[in-house]
């Protein structure tokens, strides 16, 4: 028998806490991307009322195996390329922020995604803001790979955009599942949303080849119950003035409805909500966002379940949930 069709009911909508904490904008240097991060980076510092850091890491290199010993790679190396890196940031960023000198970079070394995660907890940053890449093996250090692999590892919000991402994006869609995180990537999303701009809530239900009467019941049952839901949904969104939100039902795989949706509208920006429960799940991330991240056209705000106390320094274990 298919599963009980969702249930009218009043959908809470839970705010997604923003403690202030600094946008942290991860990048490599290359200048297109750094550009295009910096922009993205110092609308989201503006719209979430906090600051904004430059953070480059560097991954150390492996020791090098000659015959039956392994020799080490000098530090001086490493900290040569750490010198190299923060020379190309401090280009990208004069150029990005316009002169801003309140902009601080960093160069930490390491394995990319565990610093940024744990930096992004340490800050108790609101957003890490990182390169979305191009999904092949000659990706750059924070291609596609590297910012799912962070997610894997981060309780913050990740935003992954490509080189001609918007500084303000106009256009935003947002799966929703009805789950706690698509709530609160849709609370999010709409505090990224440039003024006067569009967020369409967009609903995912399943497509059947060859539905059995039971199947078919269950869709009707289905149809009645939805509406109300979505009308709920939008009702509880904490909607700024001259925004316009809608909601939008399709049927089809869930990553791949939802991203030719956000083809065919031209969005700037697909947000999906992530929970993760155990070792196995955080490892998935959640097959819709790793889908997402790894085929949109567009950007993507990949945002993970947050209680409040995640944001007081004392709750980095409180981003909890699979999405």
């Amino acid at each position: 028998m298919p599963a009980t069709a969702p249930q009218p009911q009043r959908v809470m909508v839970p705010p997604y806490p923003i403690g202030g904490g600094p946008v942290l904008v991860a990048s490599d240097g290359a200048d297109a991307i750094s550009e295009a991060l910096c922009r993205a980076g110092r609308y989201a510092a503006s719209a979430l009322g906090g600051s904004l850091a430059v953070l480059g890491v560097v991954d150390p290199l492996p020791a090098v195996a000659a015959g039956s010993e392994v020799v080490p790679v000098s530090a001086d190396l490493d900290a040569s390329r750490m010198r190299s890196l923060h020379q190309e940031l401090e280009r990208a960023v004069s150029v990005a922020a316009a002169g801003d000198p309140s902009w601080p970079i960093e160069i930490l070394l390491g394995s990319p995604p565990r610093v940024l995660a744990r930096e992004a907890v340490h800050r108790q940053a609101s957003l890490l803001v990182m390169g979305i890449g191009r999904h092949n093996p000659l990706d750059r250090l924070f291609g596609a790979e590297t910012t799912l692999a962070t997610l894997r590892e981060s309780p913050v919000p990740i935003l992954a955009v490509g080189p001609h991402y918007p500084a303000c994006p106009q256009q935003v869609v947002v799966g929703l599942d009805f789950s706690v995180a698509s709530l609160q990537a849709a609370q999010l999303a709409l505090r990224l949303l440039g003024p006067g701009g569009h967020l369409a809530l967009v609903h995912v239900r399943p497509r059947f080849e060859e539905p059995s009467a039971d199947w078919q019941a269950w869709d009707a049952d289905y149809s009645r119950t939805l509406p109300p839901l979505l009308a709920q949904v939008r009702a509880e969104l904490e909607i700024p003035e001259g925004i316009t939100v809608e909601t939008v039902v399709v049927r089809g795989d869930p990553a791949p409805a939802l991203l030719a949706y956000a083809q065919q509208v031209g969005a700037d920006l697909v947000a999906v909500g992530t929970q993760r429960h155990s070792f196995v799940e955080r490892l998935l991330v959640g097959s819709v966002a790793t889908r997402v991240l790894r085929h949109a056209r567009c950007g993507v705000l990949a945002v993970p379940v947050r209680t409040v106390d995640a944001v007081d320094g004392s709750g980095a274990g409180s981003a909890h949930g699979s999405g």
